[in-house]
């Protein structure tokens, strides 16, 4: 898992957490075990448990869960966890292509995270609030492929499925690898570089 940390009473909303169950719904159990780390209450007349995706959950709680797919379901599970935020967290408008898809993960990371209850980022401001780390993207000049650096307190193959679930919307071909040459949280760096080529 990530050595990078945040600042306290931050809070991630309920849209990214469903990604999470959304991506291992087939393995029931695990659902469950999830559903008690974020401790979701049982909702409705049937009883039964739902992320409510208009809530805010703690991330710490968030961050558990994730440490509970890494033992359970390894580096797959969290990269396929990964690949599904990009359809169901809030991202900024009138994003079109590629370059503009990775640059805008940081904006929409910072959108859908809460400090002391208030937003990371405000679209009407443009102010972005620090405290859980920042996704940077530069495109290679003449070539298809950019860097993604990574540092958060999220787990390297999480943000691999996320950068990969983000380039694969506007180029469903896109290829994302970690660049072992410029360290990785998982041993100690202060973040991860992804190369994304297409």
């Amino acid at each position: 898992m990530s050595q990078v940390t945040h600042e306290p009473g931050i809070t991630v909303t309920g849209a990214s957490v469903a990604s999470i169950v959304e991506a291992i719904q087939s393995f029931t159990v695990l659902v469950s075990a999830l559903l008690d780390v974020m401790k979701v209450p049982a909702r409705g007349a049937g009883a039964e448990r739902a992320i409510d995706v208009t809530a805010w959950y703690p991330l710490e709680d968030y961050l558990q869960a994730y440490r509970k797919i890494d033992s359970l379901l390894g580096g797959r599970g969290l990269e396929k966890v990964g690949s599904m935020i990009p359809k169901n967290a809030v991202f900024p408008a009138n994003i079109t292509d590629i370059h503009q898809g990775l640059a805008s993960i940081d904006v929409a990371f910072h959108m859908n995270h809460r400090k002391n209850g208030r937003s990371m980022f405000n679209p009407l401001t443009g102010e972005m609030t620090d405290g859980i780390g920042h996704y940077s993207y530069s495109a290679v000049p003449g070539k298809n492929e950019g860097h993604v650096v990574c540092g958060n307190p999220y787990p390297c193959r999480f943000d691999q499925g996320l950068i990969k679930g983000m380039a694969q919307r506007f180029m469903p071909h896109a290829v994302v690898t970690h660049d072992p040459n410029q360290g990785c949280r998982q041993k100690g760096g202060a973040a991860c570089t992804f190369v994304v080529t297409w």
